[in-house]
């Protein structure tokens, strides 16, 4: 494969993955998507037609007004797609470095300078690694501004969506969506959004915030005989179901360790102060498995 397109196979689980955006560009488990390539405005997809997931760094989601205040100081940042908000931060839009590469895993790279679109300096590290059944997602960033900045991390990965499939994941609370595709108010589950118990996905458009999230999501799909869990480590309390309709082919689980617009909100929102050198990182892992396994062990 090219330099852009990086194999990694072990047993039935195989993962592309590009130093475009530090995206993976598909996995298939024993010949079955797991992911779902999909044209998106990230770097992959921009030369190499679709991706399937990309890092969030140093935030994900919109920051409203491309702006915010910290400590006292304002900052600005440039709107980097065709959206009117900057989005997802920088890494989707970057090329990588590889820092390291065998069969089973590769380490990114990235490293961003302060400028006048964006006052973040950092640098990010992450790991895609799979064993037998798992893919695991690592991200650090560490921050090389050379004063205090809050920062975020998440990843967003596409899911194949199709009529029979079903979602488990339990949160306390959602967030309505209001204009500009930000955080409206929070407020309890309504009946269709609740997923603790399992649930198929409404039929229209579907983009909102989920906090109180325990880090445990499983995806059915009854017609492949395949299940997905994500397991995400303490640092992650929220995440985005993205799904703009039935016919789409693809939804959207973005397990984020803070809200959407987390900068225009109340503290507790989940960035994380980094001082010059500190570095925060967190870490995904998916496990494919077969449903009736799963059903074996539930008798």
């Amino acid at each position: 494969m090219s330099g852009d397109r990086l194999l990694l196979q072990h047993e039935g689980l195989a993962v592309e993955v590009s130093p475009l955006g530090g995206a993976i560009l598909l996995a298939r488990w024993h010949g079955i998507p797991v992911l779902s390539p999909t044209q998106t405005p990230g770097l992959a997809s921009q030369l190499l037609g679709t991706e399937a997931c990309f890092p969030l760094v140093p935030f994900g989601n919109r920051i409203e007004d491309s702006a915010f205040q910290f400590e006292g100081r304002d900052y600005a940042l440039a709107p980097n797609t065709a959206d009117p908000l900057v989005l997802h931060g920088d890494g989707w839009l970057r090329r990588w470095s590889i820092l390291r590469q065998d069969r089973q895993s590769v380490t990114l790279d990235l490293r961003q300078e302060a400028s006048a679109a964006t006052p973040f300096a950092y640098e990010a590290v992450q790991t895609i690694a799979i064993s037998g059944d798992s893919l695991s997602l690592s991200l650090a960033v560490t921050n090389r501004a050379p004063q205090p900045l809050p920062y975020g991390l998440g990843f967003h990965p596409y899911f194949p969506r199709t009529p029979g499939m079903r979602v488990y994941a339990r949160a306390a609370q959602y967030w309505t969506e209001r204009e500009k595709h930000l955080p409206g108010a929070p407020g309890p589950m309504p009946h269709d959004l609740d997923f603790a118990r399992g649930g198929a996905l409404a039929a229209g458009w579907l983009n909102n915030a989920f906090d109180g999230w325990d880090g445990k999501m499983r995806v059915e799909w009854p017609e492949a005989d395949l299940a997905i869990s994500l397991d995400a480590d303490e640092n992650f309390n929220c995440f985005v179901l993205y799904s703009p309709s039935t016919d789409a082919g693809f939804f959207c689980f973005e397990p984020m360790t803070h809200l959407p617009n987390a900068y225009h909100l109340a503290p507790g929102n989940g960035l994380v102060r980094l001082a010059p050198g500190e570095t925060f990182e967190a870490k995904v892992t998916l496990r494919c498995r077969y449903l009736d396994t799963i059903s074996k062990e539930c008798r």
